[in-house]
């Protein structure tokens, strides 16, 4: 479900192409230090948009130049020593894990056991360091995998449903200020909310073909299009939450950065899966 927050270097200049790439370089090799390395496998941009939004409160942390496995050549920019690089490096490990285990849960599908056996140890350390937000995360995915089973037709209770697990993970221990928390708790509920019905979107095609479930199928739309006309509205406004939490926000930097990733990138996504997905390829 996770890969829609895309960050391409055609949306920004060199220089926040570089902080972004930072940043995704210092959660890759955070979770391969605090976690395991087998875990690096599931991480993605949303996560490091994660550590991007949560760094940006704070002036701690350094950023350094160093190889890596996949780049043994060419030394690449990396975020250290940063709680929030650390922390959203444990978040994308329990992710993985528990979307693992709700699908080993619904289908017993031998490949989620297999990757469950994989990240087992990762995910041991991650549960032991989120431990306030592995609970939450661990709920929410129950009460969705019931509504899946249900098949249920409400878009809004399964989109707000996932839109809980980001709210939870957008607001760390950490993060004191009570105003902070509020609007980074309501920018990680309406960025749940996106992914969960883009994802439904992209999916709707494919899941009406096989019957497997989505939340736009069991509403009773028959056709692609009908599907864009009730849902784009949902959308751009589950995006405007997100733009109105960032202005409201105090940020210490990379504010430009972060904002075109929620004014572009995340626009140009919703864009091209409702307007031009099967006309152009990625």
């Amino acid at each position: 479900m996770f890969g829609y927050v895309t960050v391409g270097n055609n949306q920004m200049n060199e220089a926040e192409y570089s902080v972004f790439s930072s940043y995704y370089c210092g959660v890759c090799k955070a979770t391969g230090k605090s976690s395991s390395q087998i875990s690096r496998l599931g991480l993605s941009y949303d996560i490091a948009f994660l550590a991007l939004v949560l760094s940006s409160f704070f002036e701690d942390g350094e950023c350094i130049e160093e190889n890596c496995i996949i780049h043994p050549f060419k030394k690449r920019k990396c975020v250290k020593n940063d709680n929030a690089v650390t922390y959203s490096a444990m978040a994308g490990v329990v992710l993985s894990y528990l979307k693992l285990k709700d699908d080993w849960n619904d289908d017993r599908s031998i490949k989620s056991l297999l990757g469950m056996a994989m990240l087992f140890r990762g995910a041991k350390k991650a549960k032991r360091f989120l431990k306030r937000e592995y609970p939450v995360i661990e709920k929410q995915l129950e009460i969705l995998s019931r509504y899946e089973k249900e098949h249920s037709s409400s878009l809004d209770d399964t989109a707000e449903t996932f839109g809980k697990i980001l709210e939870c993970l957008f607001t760390p221990d950490f993060i004191s200020d009570d105003k902070e928390r509020r609007t980074l708790a309501w920018l990680g509920l309406n960025l749940g909310r996106w992914i969960y019905i883009i994802d439904a979107v992209n999916d709707f095609e494919t899941d009406l073909k096989s019957g497997a479930y989505n939340p736009l199928v069991s509403m009773g739309y028959k056709s692609f299009d009908e599907c864009v006309k009730n849902t784009e509205l949902i959308l751009t406004l589950s995006l405007d939450g997100i733009a109105t939490a960032f202005e409201l926000m105090d940020i210490k930097r990379n504010r430009e950065v972060i904002a075109k990733i929620i004014y572009i990138s995340l626009k140009e996504k919703q864009n091209f899966i409702l307007h031009n997905k099967g006309k152009d390829k990625e």
